[in-house]
């Protein structure tokens, strides 16, 4: 994530503590090499005060190992968007050795070329594979942890990602007898490996039923799709 030399002061000079900062660091090997200026990110080094006073959700793939090192014993939330980085040829970022430092795994988009959290899940240990040639770096379970619960957390929501009494009623149903998801069982292993956002049935959004049997409740989605593409191209 790229933290902002104004996010930067409000973060150190503000008077909460609890405020969270959305940032991108790291993001591109290019950035983190060419010459410091204005525009410039901020190494994990100039971050450690910051790191260790607020929530962080952050995304990164080119760290020192003091930078892993930082960005876990802080408890950094780090935030991969694999599918992005992947069509803009920015590399794989290391989650692994992020997760083992300390630092939680949280998925996101950030495109709108694709949006589909299920896509993002597997991307995660597909691309540790290819790069490894090793499978089991992430399990499934880790993966739906960090598209919930810890994805929750991450924005300040303590009471979702879960099904359990008291929590937020934020639920998603994915349908299991769709061509990627018949025969495999309905595990975990379904949503993060074979699933994807096609294959959704249900969204109950803090118990509000958005989408029911595969089409939204409130919104006539080709009609605002051909309204927001007609606004952008005129």
């Amino acid at each position: 994530m790229k933290l902002t030399i104004a996010a930067a002061i409000q973060a150190r000079w503000g008077h909460r503590v609890d405020d969270l900062i959305h940032t991108h660091a790291w993001t591109i090997e290019a950035v983190v090499e060419g010459p410091a200026d204005a525009s410039r990110v901020m190494p994990a080094d100039e971050l450690e005060d910051i790191l260790s006073e607020a929530v962080k959700p952050w995304n990164g793939k080119y760290l020192t190992d003091v930078d892993v090192g930082l960005l876990g014993s802080s408890a950094t939330y780090s935030c991969f968007c694999p599918t992005t980085e992947r069509d803009l040829a920015d590399g794989i970022g290391p989650s692994v050795q992020l997760r083992d430092a300390g630092s939680p795994l949280t998925l996101g988009s950030d495109s709108h070329a694709i949006i589909d959290l299920f896509e993002e899940m597997r991307a995660v240990e597909l691309n540790e594979r290819l790069a490894t040639q090793e499978r089991g770096h992430w399990s499934a379970a880790e993966l739906l942890k960090a598209a919930t619960i810890d994805g929750h957390r991450s924005i300040g929501y303590q009471d979702a990602g879960a099904i359990r009494v008291g929590a937020r009623a934020d639920l998603v149903a994915v349908r299991l007898d769709t061509v990627r998801t018949a025969g495999t069982g309905g595990s975990a292993e379904t949503a993060v490996f074979a699933a994807t956002a096609a294959d959704v049935s249900d969204v109950v959004v803090s118990g509000n039923h958005l989408v029911a049997d595969s089409k939204h409740v409130h919104l006539d989605v080709p009609a605002q799709l051909t309204t927001s593409i007609e606004a952008v191209t005129g």
